[in-house]
């Protein structure tokens, strides 16, 4: 099994177990929920970013909320070699590595009045991320190879986002958000065969998630 996949069942698991923990409690100020999604960016370093996760919500009042979660991410860090300027041999696919981070978040949250059973809400926050690229290796155009080792620092990401809630039941709700994500990076990429270096620096992604949770 792989370590993505692990993490998966993992973040099933506990929110099963919590959920089913406190299905009989009474009604009050708690959101807990399981989200997935997807953002995109321009291609340094993804095209798009699909993630999953948990979500925790504490309601101060009708109107503002103060939130918290973890999420997953896995994705193609898109041809490494070009961006430190070495061309790859064009008779095989394009090399990329694929990236795995770990996201924690907390944001603040302002709803407005409900219409119906429906919720509408804005918000901004903050995460850090710890990213994990692995090396990428190939042929090179001119009959060498490129050997790419990449360091990635935490990452600080600022995001900001808007979305409807929506009641299904008493305890269950759905989710839907759109958000912003600035993203303060800091990617060093070095080939061992060359020496050439490269950087990618602050990014930014855009994109939407579903989640589906409980309130208590």
């Amino acid at each position: 099994m792989s370590h993505t996949n692990a993490s998966r069942h993992a973040a099933v698991f506990l929110f099963v177990m919590l959920t089913s923990s406190i299905a009989h409690t009474a009604d009050g100020r708690f959101h807990l929920g399981v989200w997935a999604g997807v953002d995109v960016a321009d291609g340094e370093p993804a095209n798009d970013i699909p993630g999953f996760g948990l979500q925790f919500r504490y309601a101060l009042n009708d109107e503002w909320a103060l939130g918290a979660g973890i999420g997953r991410t896995e994705y193609d860090f898109e041809t490494p070699a070009s961006i430190l300027g070495i061309t790859q041999d064009p008779s095989i696919e394009p090399v990329d590595a694929l990236a795995e981070a770990t996201t924690f978040s907390a944001w603040v949250e302002r709803a407005f009045v409900p219409e119906g059973k429906a919720t509408w809400f804005v918000g901004a926050g903050f995460g850090a991320a710890s990213v994990d690229v692995p090396d990428a290796a190939g042929p090179r155009a001119d009959g060498g190879q490129f050997d790419i080792h990449t360091k990635v620092s935490t990452e600080i990401i600022v995001t900001g986002f808007a979305g409807v809630r929506r009641a299904l039941g008493n305890r269950w709700y759905a989710e839907f958000r759109v958000h912003a994500n600035q993203h303060f990076a800091d990617w060093q990429m070095e080939d061992r065969v060359s020496g050439a270096t490269g950087t990618i620096d602050d990014y930014l992604s855009l994109g939407g998630q579903l989640a589906l949770g409980l309130h208590w």
